[in-house]
């Protein structure tokens, strides 16, 4: 690709990944079946600590148009894109038939308000996540999915990235508990969602 088809594969991706996240919501709202709620010990243990939103948000989405700007041809871009999608279509189906919440508790409770003083900026980006992102749609973490599957997606086209690539899912799987945004269970779950979707569509459409 030449620059100004770099240019303009960074608001097709900025396009997608808003249009991509429509379906997220989309499944939030929808009440087919009621949700599941899986507090376990470990959960409780866990500190909420918001300034690991600048992690979960702040990185993550810089992350992706990495995951794009990697791919050296339009027919790779392509290729990649449609990666995604399937790993969509199998977050949807989780998200719908099997939905899992977390406990409202989590985000109205005294440490939370507390965070309100002593990390201000913090938390109003935090909120504004919280705004858009119901309780709904915790298990597989979307995130740590989306994670995993750019950190493969950029290693395969870069492959000295591999060699620390693997701390951006580590990342994102941290700030998603620390936000508690998940449950501790939902960062495995995720992986495991990433990794498969990106073996299957390697397998159905090889480079």
């Amino acid at each position: 690709m030449d620059l100004f088809d770099r240019l303009l594969e960074i608001p097709i991706t900025v396009v997608l990944i808003i249009g991509g996240y429509q379906f997220y919501f989309w499944c939030q709202r929808q009440t087919f079946y009621a949700p599941r709620y899986l507090p376990m010990a470990w959960d409780a243990r866990i500190g909420f600590d918001p300034r690991w939103v600048w992690v979960y948000s702040g990185l993550y989405y810089p992350m992706i148009l990495l995951a794009a700007l990697a791919q050296p041809s339009w027919a790779d871009y392509a290729r990649t894109v449609g990666g995604f999608l399937v790993l969509l279509a199998g977050q949807m189906v989780f998200f719908l038939r099997f939905p899992v919440a977390i406990p409202i508790d989590w985000r109205d409770n005294p440490t939370v308000a507390a965070a309100r003083y002593v990390h201000p900026r913090s938390m109003r980006f935090l909120d504004t996540v919280w705004h858009y992102d119901k309780l709904r749609n915790s298990m597989p973490s979307m995130h740590v999915s989306v994670a995993t599957m750019v950190d493969l997606t950029i290693s395969a086209r870069w492959p000295w990235f591999g060699l620390g690539g693997w701390l951006f899912p580590a990342l994102i799987g941290i700030s998603a508990i620390k936000t508690k945004q998940h449950y501790l269970l939902d960062v495995p779950a995720g992986a495991v969602m990433g990794v498969a979707a990106y073996a299957a569509w390697s397998f159905a459409w090889p480079s």
